[in-house]
């Protein structure tokens, strides 16, 4: 096989045809793929984690892991973002009438910005489809020093307190001692009251993820809460879960004075599967999964070779700068003005690399300095002229070098 045969084999993964979500996606730096069929050993593989398969997926995450490896993308620039629309070919999930249901991943960055660009996207793509109330639920389990800390923690807490519920929940939190978190029956109220949460046993390494993770969510002008019974697939997943709820609808609750709202989204960083399923190494994943009602304007077929191919590169320097990068992602999409951003990475050299590799034709530098005034250098990449320009004037500033 010649060079650019495995090249093309290489990328036909891809898709040619997607639609408004996809348009989103591709903006946000993913890539539109065919996704992979689930095959009856990722079926069989999946049911050793079936007990705690919380958002029943498993198979599927073990058929983009499976995919993966065999196209050797761990090769390709990394971290890979890809968009799919679900359900996956071979799952058994029946496909909810007048739903649609899309997939994103980020694979091959333990970053906790892979987290915070999952969540911007998810809320740029839900804001699209016109939702307005929108609620984030989080959650983080840890690392394996974690997840052991904190199952040691439960277990002692039910041998305590056993007691003092009914011999059937008895039963079952013995079974499963994650139930004790999730449960909202009346009987287990007082029961619940100090039952050991994730977020208490975390390492120092997990507490620093989830802390990074969430000082990206209180830039999203989005109203979000720690919440310790949202829990992920503990035999392969780690750190951050989240979900995003519309509470449009809250309706009150007739045991308890909580109500959720309708799940739009949830998502969950899953290091671990690989190994588990016979792989050499582990792959730092995080996956996010949107459910939206069908719509007419956002289902319209979309060419992604047409999709406008950005000029533009925007590199961030520092903790401070990464999160206004983010809110400058998305102010320029509003705008239509497409970019090519590496948020997941931290060296200037990688993202400067990115920007000669994609032909960008200007650079938009956000260092501490500019993100503390509120201000950004965009360079010419050409003669390497460049100017500094008020964040609320870069919209235009860069549609007159467009226009040009």
């Amino acid at each position: 096989m010649t060079k650019k045969e495995k090249s093309e084999s290489k990328k036909s993964y891809l898709e040619n045809i997607t639609d408004k979500t996809g348009e989103i996606a591709v903006h946000y730096g993913f890539l539109v793929i065919k996704p992979p069929q689930i095959n009856n050993e990722d079926i069989q593989k999946s049911k050793q984690f079936k007990e705690f398969d919380h958002y029943e997926d498993v198979s599927e995450k073990i058929a983009l892991t499976r995919w993966y490896m065999e196209e050797r993308l761990d090769l390709e620039a990394q971290p890979l973002a890809i968009h799919y629309k679900k359900l996956l070919a071979g799952t058994s999930t029946k496909k909810k009438p007048r739903i649609e249901t899309y997939g994103f991943e980020i694979m091959g960055s333990f970053k906790s910005t892979s987290e915070a660009l999952l969540l911007k996207c998810a809320l740029a793509v839900l804001e699209k489809y016109g939702y307005a109330n929108l609620f984030i639920d989080i959650n983080s389990i840890g690392d394996r020093e974690s997840i052991g800390k904190f199952e040691r923690e439960l277990s002692n807490y039910f041998r305590k307190q056993a007691h003092t519920i009914p011999a059937k929940i008895r039963q079952e939190f013995k079974k499963n001692h994650h139930l004790m978190l999730m449960d909202t029956r009346i009987e287990t109220s007082d029961f619940r009251k100090n039952v050991p949460q994730p977020i208490g046993s975390l390492s120092e390494n997990s507490r620093l993820h989830f802390k990074e993770v969430l000082e990206c969510v209180e830039t999203f002008d989005t109203a979000y809460k720690i919440k310790p019974s949202i829990l992920s697939n503990k035999l392969y997943a780690s750190n951050t879960i989240f979900e995003i709820r519309d509470m449009t609808n809250k309706t009150s609750a007739t045991t308890e004075a909580t109500t959720d709202g309708e799940l739009l989204a949830y998502g969950y960083r899953y290091n671990h599967l690989a190994k588990k399923i016979g792989g050499k190494r582990e792959i730092p994943t995080v996956g996010m999964t949107i459910f939206v009602k069908k719509n007419p304007e956002m289902s319209r077929k979309i060419i992604i070779k047409k999709i406008k191919k950005p000029r533009f590169y925007l590199v961030q320097l520092g903790p401070i700068a990464k999160l206004k990068a983010l809110q400058i992602v998305e102010m320029l999409r509003k705008q239509k003005i497409p970019v090519y951003h590496s948020i997941t990475k931290d060296k200037i050299t990688g993202q400067l690399s990115g920007a000669e590799y994609m032909k960008a034709t200007h650079v938009l530098i956000m260092g501490q300095k500019e993100a503390i005034e509120n201000t950004t250098v965009v360079r010419n990449i050409a003669n390497r002229e460049q100017e500094t320009v008020p964040l609320d004037e870069l919209c235009d500033f860069l549609k007159k070098i467009s226009k040009k």
